[in-house]
């Protein structure tokens, strides 16, 4: 059976996509709210919100290097971030 072993809350409304790092250190969210969320996966919180998007956030992953996230949402537009 499987085990539940972290809950990450932050988000106001519907998470819709989610990226992890290659180290699973660090993982990305995106969410109808239309921002973008950083966590500290092993301190379990939230290290940045990336907001600018006007509409919800549909996609969201990490680049290979982890310093930067790209997303995409229903504005039409892709937004690549440092993070």
């Amino acid at each position: 059976e499987p085990l539940e072993r972290l809950t990450l809350k932050g988000h106001s409304t519907t998470v819709t996509c989610c990226g992890i790092s290659q180290d699973g250190r660090t993982l990305v969210s995106g969410s109808h709210d239309k921002t973008l969320r950083v966590w500290d996966v092993p301190e379990g919180k939230a290290i940045q919100t990336l907001g600018g998007h006007s509409e919800w956030v549909r996609c969201c992953c990490l680049f290979a290097d982890d310093t930067r996230v790209v997303s995409g949402s229903n504005d039409n537009t892709l937004r690549v971030w440092d993070t």
